[in-house]
C-alpha cells in the first residue's frame, strides 16, 4: 500500500511539474506578433521575388513591440534579405497586428506591413 501512495505522489508531482513547464513555454503576445509579422514579411518578399531567402530574429523583433489599445501591437524592426549571400541586406519594416479580444488564444491578424526605405 505504501508503494502505491509513493507512486501516486510521484505521479502527481510529475504532472504538476509538466504543467508548470507548459505554462512557462507559452509565448507572449509580443512574440506571437513578431512571428506573424515575420511570416507576412516573407509572403510579401516571395510575391516580389519568389525563392528569395530571408531571415529575422524573432526575439529582437518582439523586443521592438509597442502595445496600443484594443489589442493592437506596433513593431518597427528589420529582417535580413538574401541571408548568407554576397548581396545580403537589412530591410527595415513597420508592422501592425491586432489580437481578437474575444479569442485571446488566437493568432493575431496582420493589419499593416510596409517596408521602410
Amino acid at each position: 500500500m505504501r508503494a502505491i501512495a509513493v507512486v501516486r505522489t510521484f505521479g502527481v508531482g510529475i504532472l504538476f511539474g509538466a504543467s508548470l513547464l507548459l505554462v512557462g513555454c507559452s509565448e507572449s503576445k509580443e512574440t506571437l506578433a513578431a512571428k506573424a509579422c515575420l511570416e507576412e514579411f516573407g509572403r510579401k518578399v516571395q510575391q516580389e521575388s519568389p525563392d528569395r531567402p530571408y531571415t529575422g530574429d524573432v526575439a529582437a523583433i518582439a523586443s521592438a513591440a509597442k502595445t496600443d489599445s484594443d489589442g493592437i501591437i506596433d513593431i518597427s524592426s528589420e529582417a535580413t534579405l538574401d541571408a548568407g549571400q554576397a548581396n545580403e541586406a537589412k530591410q527595415k519594416f513597420t508592422c501592425r497586428v491586432q489580437f481578437d479580444l474575444a479569442k485571446p488564444d488566437a493568432a493575431p491578424e496582420v493589419i499593416l506591413l510596409q517596408f521602410d526605405y
